[in-house]
C-alpha cells in the first residue's frame, strides 16, 4: 500500500510557528529616564512590531556597555558621556534613541552634608564630592558647573558613591557633598543630612539628551528593522506617558524597583525617543572642553538614522 505524504506535509506547514519575534535584551539602571521602553514593554508596543523585549536590570552604570560589547544584551542605556567615551576608546556603539532630556522636572543638586558651611562652588575646594559614577553624565555636568563657578576642576576630590548610599555617606562624613537626584535627593532632605547648594543641570540647553540608547554597529546593521520597529516602538511610548500618567508611574514602580509611594511623589520624566547627531555634539563639545576625550568622535557615524515620523 501506497500513502501520500502530502497530507503530511500540509499539516505540518500548518503547525508551523508564524515569523518568530526578534529577541532583544535592554541593559538599563533603575533610572526613571528610561520608562519610554519600560511603558512600550508593559504596554505591547513592542509586541506588536514583532519585538521579544527582556528588560535586564544591571547593578550599576558601569556594566551597560561592558554588557552589549560581550553580548549579554542587543541594546544598552549609558549616558552620552560613557557611550562617548566608548567610541573614543575603539568601541563598536551606535546611539539607537534618546531616553528623556533636560529640563527635567526631577529635583536634582549639589547637596552639601549638614553643618558642612559650603553656601557655593569655591567652597568645595579641597572637599570629597560623591557622583553616582566617574565620567558619568551628572559627573560631567558637576564638573561643567564648577568651571562656569571659576573653580579648578582638579581642586576638588570625586568619589564614586551609589544614589541609595548617599545620604549615609553625608551622615558618616564620608563625603562632604554629594551630586544627587530624585528620589535620592528628597531622601537627603528628610533624613536631614545634607541641603541643597546649587542645580548643577540648570544652565544646560533646552533639549540636552541624558541618556542614549545603544547598541554595536554590527548588531544594528543586522537587524535594521528590528532598529526600526524598536525606535517607533519607543516614539509610540513617550506619546502614551504624556496622557497616561497613572500607567506609566506603574511601569516606572515595576522595572525601578522603587515603592510605589515614592514613584508616585516624584514627576514623569521628559521622555524623548528622537535622536540626531546634533545631541550628540553638544556632549562631544562639552567633553573636548574637558579633556575627556582623545579624538573627536564622528556624530554622524555614532547615530542611527531616524526614521519614525516623530
Amino acid at each position: 500500500m501506497r500513502f501520500s505524504l502530502a497530507p503530511l506535509a500540509c499539516l505540518a506547514l500548518m503547525l508551523q510557528p508564524a515569523d518568530a519575534a526578534t529577541k532583544v535584551r535592554i541593559m538599563y539602571t533603575a533610572v526613571t529616564g528610561y520608562a519610554a521602553s519600560y511603558v512600550a514593554k508593559d504596554q505591547g508596543f513592542f509586541e506588536k512590531r514583532g519585538l521579544d523585549v527582556e528588560l535586564i536590570l544591571a547593578a550599576h552604570g558601569g556594566a551597560i556597555i561592558a554588557g552589549v560589547v560581550s553580548g549579554s544584551a542587543e541594546i544598552g542605556t549609558p549616558t552620552p558621556t560613557v557611550f562617548l567615551q566608548a567610541i573614543d576608546g575603539g568601541l563598536d556603539q551606535v546611539a539607537l534613541a534618546a531616553t528623556n532630556a533636560f529640563p527635567e522636572r526631577t529635583n536634582s543638586g549639589v547637596m552639601a552634608r549638614t553643618d558642612s558651611n559650603i553656601k557655593g562652588a569655591p567652597d568645595l575646594i579641597g572637599k570629597r564630592v560623591g557622583v553616582p559614577g566617574l565620567n558619568g553624565l551628572l559627573d560631567v555636568i558637576f564638573r561643567k558647573w564648577l568651571a562656569d563657578q571659576g573653580v579648578d576642576t582638579k581642586r576638588v576630590t570625586y568619589v564614586e558613591v551609589s544614589f541609595p548610599q548617599m545620604s549615609d555617606a553625608l551622615k558618616a562624613g564620608n563625603v562632604d557633598a554629594v551630586v544627587a537626584v530624585d528620589p535620592f535627593y528628597t531622601r537627603i532632605f528628610e533624613q536631614k543630612t545634607g541641603y541643597l547648594v546649587d542645580n548643577y543641570t540648570k544652565g544646560l540647553p533646552d533639549g540636552t539628551i541624558a541618556s542614549v540608547y545603544s547598541a554595536t554597529g554590527k548588531w544594528a546593521a543586522a537587524n535594521a528593522s528590528a532598529v526600526r520597529a524598536f525606535q517607533e516602538a519607543l516614539s509610540e511610548a513617550v506619546a502614551f506617558s504624556k496622557s497616561n500618567e497613572a500607567a506609566t508611574r506603574e511601569s516606572i514602580a515595576r522595572y525601578t524597583k522603587l515603592p510605589p509611594a515614592v514613584v508616585a511623589s516624584l514627576p514623569v520624566p521628559n521622555l524623548v525617543a528622537k535622536i540626531s547627531p546634533q545631541d550628540l555634539k553638544f556632549w562631544i563639545d562639552v567633553m573636548k572642553e574637558r579633556g575627556m576625550l582623545t579624538g573627536t568622535p564622528d556624530a554622524a557615524k555614532a547615530t542611527i538614522p531616524w526614521t519614525p515620523a516623530n
